[in-house]
């Protein structure tokens, strides 16, 4: 049997008493990543366009490579999480990003692109450590709740971030927006190594999990019918996700001329994101999983149809691309929530590698084909990922009917 969880060698067990220091340090550093990480999502499609003079499908098709190396590395840090540790993965996902952020300094393509593959690298290592560090850290507190919080973190850096970031990119350019990024990304990857404390999980003999047992096990764990439809639940919005991440802003940018506007559209949903997230999470706590998550994939199937049929009105970009960004976070927090009532915990870094696996999958596919349909019209891509939503409804409504079954026939 495992023996006591402790952290930095003390001992918590007793009396199973909630430790918020390791929440409230993951907290903190997920801020200062989400203002890192918005930069450089939402005004690299941009950077393409500016100092490359790239199409709409040359910066498709280099973010595309970003989430082709996520893929791989969704795998490793799967693994990674179950043998290195969580803490150590998420550090290493962080450092990823110091390297990315030279990418708006180079001016040769392929430079460019090999950058932003590192970047893919960072998004899959930082997330699936902070995620499988939250779950543990967060075990004897309101999953949903935290969850929400872990995500409000990152939206609100975001949130912060992303004026400044416009404003720098409209006044200054692009090499001093570099230098910032690259100086805070270095900051909060020391301050993780700092404040972090290390989950330390001592078991016995027979529960370690060797890294050659954790890739042999991967495919028993993905291949569940739970884990499949978590599977979907978790593709299917994510295509609206990723291309609205590349396509929103450069339409917006196409239609306005200013970077600001840019800016104020990602602050604008980042800020509803947040309060979306935190009913989201309270709702789950409160009431279960079921209702905020097909309301918020209900979200997400509404917000891209109206974005199909307004594509060309900046207003439409704007206000129905709030409406998704809200939905597609707040089912971000139901995905931890999810996870950690339908896995125990030394499966947790698989279940959540394979569905970061499956979310980079969708990226990639989405932005694509997302970056292909937009040059024919530049509502289509929308009115694909409505159809895919309203498939991500059925599929919630399955894997809550699954789960049901599962409950009735134990308790017989």
């Amino acid at each position: 049997m495992p023996t006591i969880e402790s952290l930095d060698g003390i001992d918590t067990s007793s009396a199973h008493l909630p430790n918020y220091r390791p929440v409230a340090a993951l907290l903190l550093v997920q801020c200062l990543n989400g203002v890192v990480v918005s930069a450089q999502r939402y005004f690299f499609p941009i950077y393409v366009s500016d100092a490359l003079g790239g199409t709409v499908v040359l910066a498709s098709s280099l973010v595309s490579m970003a989430q082709a190396a996520g893929m791989v590395a969704a795998l490793m840090a799967g693994g990674l999480t179950d043998t290195l540790g969580r803490k150590w993965t998420l550090v290493l996902g962080l450092g990823c990003f110091v390297v990315s952020s030279i990418a708006f300094f180079a001016r040769i393509p392929w430079l460019v692109a090999a950058l932003w593959v590192v970047n893919g690298l960072a998004m899959s290592l930082e997330s699936l450590g902070a995620q499988s560090y939250l779950i543990r850290a967060g075990e004897h507190l309101r999953i949903g709740t935290i969850s929400a919080f872990y995500h409000w973190g990152f939206t609100l850096g975001g949130a912060l971030g992303s004026p400044f970031a416009g404003y720098v990119l409209d006044t200054r350019g692009y090499a001093t927006f570099a230098r910032l990024l690259m100086g805070l990304a270095t900051f909060n990857t020391v301050l993780a190594v700092a404040v972090m404390p290390r989950l330390q999980h001592r078991e016995a003999r027979e529960d370690r999990h060797r890294w050659a047992e954790v890739l042999a096990g991967y495919l028993d764990v993905v291949r569940r019918p739970t884990v499949i439809r978590l599977g979907l639940i978790r593709f299917l919005p994510t295509c609206y996700y990723g291309m609205s991440g590349v396509l929103i802003p450069l339409l917006i940018y196409a239609q306005t001329g200013t970077k600001i506007s840019v800016a104020a559209f990602v602050t604008t949903s980042q800020i509803l994101a947040m309060g979306a997230q935190l009913i989201a999470g309270r709702a789950a706590d409160r009431l279960g999983p079921r209702v905020p998550t097909l309301v918020a994939m209900g979200g997400v199937a509404a917000a891209a149809l109206g974005q199909a049929v307004f594509a060309g009105q900046p207003w439409g970009l704007f206000a129905f691309g709030c409406l998704g960004m809200a939905s597609a976070w707040s089912l971000s927090t139901m995905m931890l929530v999810l996870v950690s009532r339908a896995t125990v915990a030394h499966e947790q870094g698989r279940v959540l590698g394979a569905l970061h696996l499956v979310w980079n999958l969708a990226m990639v596919l989405s932005i694509l084909v997302g970056g292909l349909l937009v040059e024919i019209r530049a509502g289509l891509p929308f009115a694909v990922a409505s159809a895919l939503g309203v498939g991500g409804v059925v599929a919630v409504l399955s894997y809550f009917g699954r789960q049901s079954e599962a409950m009735a026939v134990d308790t017989r």
